[in-house]
């Protein structure tokens, strides 16, 4: 296990960052870090202890606030081609999953 990504390390799976400054992309790692605790709580955090789900969990969040902020959080039309280019949705289904794991119950006979 690991600490929460820093700037350096969450470039490694966000390459858009690159063109971030380190202090713009330690608040979007800080905001969505506390967005996984909140939706799902670690009992007994210890920081040096980060389980890899919520540390990929914080750079997708954190990547998907920073989309939503730069297209101004509605869907955009392309002109050219007609295909409505949907907004991120942060904290979406896929960074849940990693959170909160949803297992399948029972059988199909």
């Amino acid at each position: 296990m690991a600490t929460w990504h820093t700037p350096h390390s969450a470039r490694a799976f966000w390459k858009d960052a690159a063109g971030l400054s380190d202090e713009t992309v330690a608040v979007y790692l800080t905001v969505a870090a506390q967005a996984c605790l909140a939706f799902a709580p670690l009992p007994d955090l210890d920081p040096e202890e980060i389980p890899e789900n919520y540390r990929l969990a914080q750079v997708m969040h954190a990547r998907n606030i920073h989309n939503a902020v730069q297209n101004g959080g509605g869907a955009q039309q392309d002109q050219d081609t007609g295909f409505v280019i949907m907004a991120p949705a942060p904290l979406d289904w896929h960074i849940r999953q990693l959170l909160r794991p949803v297992t399948a119950w029972g059988a199909i006979a």
